[in-house]
């Protein structure tokens, strides 16, 4: 089975923009984004998409040639509400900020699949919360958790014309050296070292999500969502959907994303979903097994953690269950794979 880290995923126009701010410092955007293996064509194309190995090779190449600069917050600052494409315009057309939380739930993880966006209604305050779903390298999290955050303060300050209450942001990046550049960012109070998870945590204060947002356009709102559910279904159409569930998969922090998860940001029935892994020779089932196998196999040759940790990151109850799975899989306890592994390099 092909890796899913070679996969064209994650949208390249957040990306494109980050070449304007180079040049706008006077470098070479070319040259960064062809160090990065990055062709120029990809960030031309409206429906060009990187893997992530690309854009965590981008991001370190950025901040190779020039690490003094703000990279991640000047590209937030410079992101609009239709740098996002059609579910930008649905949120622009949307009737209150309650539903454009719950539009940006539903299909956060179609634009930007290395996050996953939840929101909550809650007795004191209304919450939304980014969590990440892909490891990745702590510069391209910091840089990706610092750019979302930054971005969605203009934008829904934007979707309510400026008339926006004061409101708390708790990232979990440290305190950047560039924090006067946050004083800007009213009303915001921006909190870093967010001790709980990698990501961010926004609090709402209450009754802000039902304020009527002044470009709802019912009928605009209907055609955008259908196209983001078309753009959602893409995968399907194009026969993709083996390679697309495999990355989802493999790029899952907690390792096995659910059939009816995967389902829901198809907008399809999860039978639905069964069915068009098996038109392309596959089952979610058999796919989940395998890279959680392989998953288990990188965590075991690592080295870096215990048989218990390894255990619990996978989902399994303690470290017996995850022997007893391994086993089924290799036909030897982990421990003995490992030195077999190791023979075989000494040869």
């Amino acid at each position: 089975m092909a890796s899913a880290g070679g996969l064209p995923f994650i949208p390249a126009r957040y990306y494109a923009r980050l070449g304007e701010l180079l040049s706008g410092h006077g470098l070479d955007g070319a040259a960064v984004f062809g160090q990065a293996g990055i062709a120029q064509e990809t960030l031309d194309d409206p429906e060009g998409r990187l893997t992530l190995p690309q854009v965590e090779a981008l991001i370190a190449e950025v901040y190779r040639i020039a690490p003094d600069i703000p990279w991640a917050f000047e590209l937030g600052r410079s992101l609009k509400l239709s740098s996002h494409g059609m579910l930008g315009y649905a949120m622009l057309s949307s009737p209150d900020l309650d539903y454009v939380f719950q539009l940006l739930a539903r299909y956060f993880r179609i634009i930007m699949p290395t996050f996953r966006l939840q929101y909550r209604r809650g007795d004191e305050h209304d919450e939304v919360l980014l969590t990440v779903a892909a490891g990745q390298s702590p510069l391209c999290l910091q840089f990706h958790i610092e750019a979302i955050a930054v971005a969605w303060h203009w934008e829904i300050l934007s979707l309510l014309q400026g008339n926006m209450p004061t409101y708390d942001l708790y990232l979990s990046c440290g305190t950047p050296r560039h924090l006067e550049r946050y004083a800007g960012l009213k009303p915001a109070r921006w909190h870093f070292g967010w001790p709980i998870r990698p990501g961010f945590r926004i609090l709402y204060p209450k009754g802000l999500v039902s304020r009527e947002l002044a470009m709802a356009d019912p009928g605009a709102l209907k055609l955008a969502e259908r196209q983001c559910s078309e753009l959602a279904q893409q995968t399907l159409k194009q026969g993709r959907l083996v390679e697309w569930v495999t990355a989802m998969l493999t790029y899952s922090r907690d390792v096995i994303t659910s059939r009816e998860e995967l389902a829901a940001l198809l907008n399809v029935a999860p039978r639905t979903l069964d069915r068009r892994l098996q038109e392309e020779g596959a089952s979610f089932r058999e796919l989940s097994r395998q890279i959680r196998f392989q998953r288990a196999c990188d965590l075991v040759r690592s080295g870096q953690l215990s048989m218990l940790e390894i255990a619990l990151e996978l989902g399994y109850r303690d470290s017996a269950n995850f022997t007893r799975a391994f086993r089924r899989e290799a036909g030897c306890a982990p421990s003995q794979w490992l030195s077999g592994q190791q023979d075989a390099k000494t040869r």
